[in-house]
């Protein structure tokens, strides 16, 4: 098929009912006006008569209506061939302009489990209440994933101190590691070293390692410093001192959702200041990709500088 050359100038469009074209190219292509009919869901009459519309405006025979069955003519198969074509094109046409719509309204969150059950879950109401065509979608991974439209993610929500190669990381809120655990096992203690006869609860992020809160409580580093449940995910480390398995050493606004409710009570001061520990990040050039992306990275900063 010839390409088809469109000028901003010139004569407008000599084009036929269209309607009768579509009733045309279904009953040359299924064979059966009855079977076009289906397809439109109109009447087995609207298509005969929208055939002959069409034959009548463009004063040529396009079906051979001698025969019992419905046979094209030779215009009208080249016809129905080239409309095939054609309704091709306006079909991936219509395709890419829904998908591309579908992905302005996206957003694609990468973040942790602890991250997103503490903080993120807990304040995603209020982002699709202010953008209620925005779809978001939340995904778990703890290092970095690619960003941008031929990544992953539009943008990531991290924990850690920033330095990340080839994306833009920009500091959203700080925060300190507090020791947290079930009312019932903080009424055992009384001072840092009764920690010692506790289960000790372990995040395997080497930034809230339990040292760093033994050396500012001034207890060194003790040797039974390092036994007790050592757990991979931030969320499991909650979890489990929620349900009265030992002393976590937290990160306080993870913590904060326990705390505030009463699951979890801090035995023992001094907290931890660790500096700016979460972060937005977008891809190198700063900007995420849809406008979806956009609205949520706004909405975080806002959220952020609330705290």
């Amino acid at each position: 098929m010839s390409k088809i050359h469109r000028s901003s100038a010139g004569p407008a469009r000599q084009l036929p009912p269209l309607n009768a074209v579509r009733a045309f190219e279904a009953a040359a292509r299924l064979g059966s006006t009855v079977a076009a009919a289906s397809e439109l869901g109109v009447t087995h009459g609207a298509v005969s008569k929208q055939i002959a519309q069409l034959e009548a405006w463009l004063e040529v025979p396009l079906f051979d209506r001698t025969g019992v069955r419905l046979s094209p003519t030779a215009a009208g198969a080249q016809y129905a061939a080239a409309l095939g074509e054609v309704f091709e094109i306006v079909a991936a046409a219509t395709r890419e302009v829904t998908r591309a719509a579908r992905r302005a309204a996206t957003v694609r969150v990468s973040t942790t489990t602890a991250f997103a059950a503490s903080w993120l879950l807990p304040r995603l109401p209020a982002f699709q209440a202010l953008h209620p065509e925005a779809e978001v979608w939340v995904s778990e991974k703890k290092g970095l994933v690619t960003l941008g439209a031929e990544g992953a993610a539009d943008v990531a929500l991290r924990m850690g101190r920033g330095a990340w190669p080839g994306v833009h990381a920009e500091p959203l809120m700080s925060d300190h590691l507090t020791p947290v655990c079930a009312p019932a096992l903080a009424a055992r203690l009384r001072r840092p070293a009764d920690l010692a006869r506790v289960t000790l609860l372990h995040d395997l992020d080497p930034r809230a390692a339990w040292h760093l809160w033994f050396e500012a409580a001034g207890l060194g580093r003790p040797a039974w410093g390092e036994r007790g449940l050592h757990l991979a995910d931030g969320a499991l480390l909650l979890q489990a001192a929620v349900s009265g398995q030992g002393v976590a050493l937290a990160y306080a606004k993870l913590a904060e959702p326990f705390v505030g409710d009463g699951r979890l009570v801090t035995p023992f001061e001094p907290a931890v200041p660790l500096g700016p520990t979460y972060w937005l990040v977008s891809p190198l050039r700063g900007t995420p990709t849809t406008r979806a992306a956009r609205a949520f990275a706004a909405w975080v900063r806002a959220q952020a500088h609330r705290l």
